[in-house]
This record gives structure tokens, sequence and C-alpha cells, in this order.
């Protein structure tokens, strides 16, 4: 995966957890992709809510369940607070984690749409895995679990940059002159692709953008 780029302020991250002791160990980790980077760490979604209102960070790293007074846990603080980034900071990127990610189902459709990038990470994965989707979203790519990619709907544009590439054999740069975008926004509409059409498990580019071709095919998205 290719490196964050360093911009010429430290990178912000906005964390939201409830553990203070698990808040201080994902800083750490975060701050791994960049020694500089700055966190900014808040208990609950209603607070995360209140900070975005002043000043949006590079990332917004949240837990998907909270305590409530009851002693009991609740998605639904974090499912809010997501819905809320997804309503109204849709460039905004985002890594969710939690040691059940399907919680995430109800908010597919959203997630399918965001334009920011967007990583959901298993807690019960290596911490090296955290670190790999906090990188993935910071590039404004998507990574969602396995079990939820089937739900993912394609949106206007990758179903265009689909065509250009199938059907005209387009590069890259050439998709991007086409659509009057960026190299970099293109690329990271055909990582969406794959990872929306589960396509993995090749390290050949070529064969893996046939695979993608196929597949769109074969489930009627595109037509020859």
């Amino acid at each position: 995966m290719p490196e964050v780029e360093s911009p010429t302020a430290p990178l912000k991250f906005l964390i939201v957890e409830d553990h203070p002791e698990v808040a201080q160990n994902n800083c750490e980790w975060l701050q791994r992709i960049a020694a500089d980077a700055q966190c900014i760490t808040v208990t609950n979604p209603m607070d995360a809510i209140l900070r975005l209102q002043r000043e949006q960070p590079d990332l917004v790293v949240a837990d998907l369940l909270y305590g409530q007074t009851s002693g009991e846990q609740s998605a639904e603080p974090g499912l809010e607070f997501l819905r809320h980034i997804f309503e109204n900071y849709p460039t905004l990127n985002v890594m969710a984690y939690s040691s059940e990610p399907l919680l995430l189902t109800p908010l597919v459709g959203l997630i399918s749409k965001h334009q920011g990038g967007f990583a959901a990470v298993n807690k019960m994965e290596r911490r090296t895995v955290f670190l790999e989707g906090a990188k993935s979203a910071l590039n404004g790519e998507l990574r969602m679990p396995r079990e939820l990619r089937g739900l993912t709907k394609l949106t206007e544009r990758e179903i265009e940059v689909l065509n250009l590439l199938c059907k005209e054999a387009l590069t890259d740069q050439a998709i991007a002159d086409r659509i009057h975008t960026s190299k970099k926004t293109v690329q990271n509409c055909i990582q969406r692709l794959k990872e929306k059409l589960d396509i993995f498990g090749s390290e050949d580019e070529i064969n893996a953008r046939v695979a993608m071709c196929m597949t769109a095919v074969q489930k009627k998205i595109i037509q020859w």
C-alpha cells in the first residue's frame, strides 16, 4: 500500500472512544503513520459532533459501541454518529472499528455513496490491521469487511469509470481526462470498484482489472 503523503501541517486525528487507555493506544498506533500527528480524543459521539463543527480532522477514528447508563453497550450512538458524518461531511475520511463489524449493515447504502475514505476494522484483528485501515482511509480508499461487500452499491461515477475501463480499455489518465478529474481520483475509484465487486487475491493489476470487468458483466452491471 502506498504511504500517505506528508502534508505541510501535522496530520490531525479525531479519536472517539470511551475507554481512555484504548484511546491512548489508538493514538500511539496512529502516530506510526506520522510521528508529529496530533490526536484529539473525545469520549462520546455527541462531543465528536460538536468538535466537527469547529474543525475537520484528517481522519476520524470511532468505536461503534458505547457504554450506556444501564451498564450495557449500544451501537446506536456510534451508528448515528457515522450517519451524521455521511450526511454532513461527504468527503471526511473515517475509520470505524468494532468486534462486530456487521453492525454497520444499516449504513451500507450511505457508505457506498461516501466520497471520503472509509475503512471498517474488526477489533479482534491484529493492531497492524488497525494501522493499515487508517492508512487506507487517509488515502481516500474504501475497506469493508468481506461479509458487507456484497451489500454495497456502485455509484453513477463508478459505473461510468467501469464502462470506460472495460469497454474502451482506457488508461487511468485517459479516464481522468475523459471525466475531467485527477488520475488519483480515478485510481481511488477503481480501488473502490474492486472492493465492492470483491476482487482480491491477485497481485497482478492487469488480471485484477480483467476479473473486475468479468464480474461486472456477470452481474449485468455493464453489457458488452
